[in-house]
């Protein structure tokens, strides 16, 4: 079982942050868990591959972005995230302008740490 550490998980989600900021397709790849579960604003539960095509597609395109992790809690081998994102954009060419906060649930899998489960909300103004 691999020890994770808050660094660990700190990194991560500023690598998970450069890859959705740059729509890099290949590095989302792999810190997003195969069998991801995630859930968006609207409710619809959400997988990696339709995370993945959204940028391939450029379907969401995030223009200017930044991010702080508010929290992360460390439960043995898995690690809970909550980040604020402010980002501006457009979604399927609607533009897009606000706070997000996220929840991820990280793990380690094959010595990788990777995105198993996540949510996100927009915050009022």
């Amino acid at each position: 079982m691999d020890i994770i550490t808050k660094k660990d998980v700190s990194d991560a989600e500023n690598q998970l942050f450069l890859a959705q900021l740059a729509s890099d397709v290949d590095a989302l790849d792999q810190l997003l868990y195969d069998d991801l579960l995630a859930v968006s604003p609207t409710g619809q539960t959400l997988t990696k591959e339709m995370d993945l095509n959204a940028h391939r597609s450029k379907a969401m395109i995030i223009e200017e972005a930044s991010t702080e992790i508010d929290d992360i809690k460390i439960i043995q081998d898995t690690a809970l995230t909550i980040v604020t994102m402010s980002a501006k954009g457009k979604l399927m060419g609607t533009p897009l302008e606000g706070k997000f906060r996220y929840f991820r649930v990280w793990k380690y899998i094959d010595g990788t740490l990777k995105v198993v489960g996540a949510s996100f909300m927009q915050l009022p103004e």
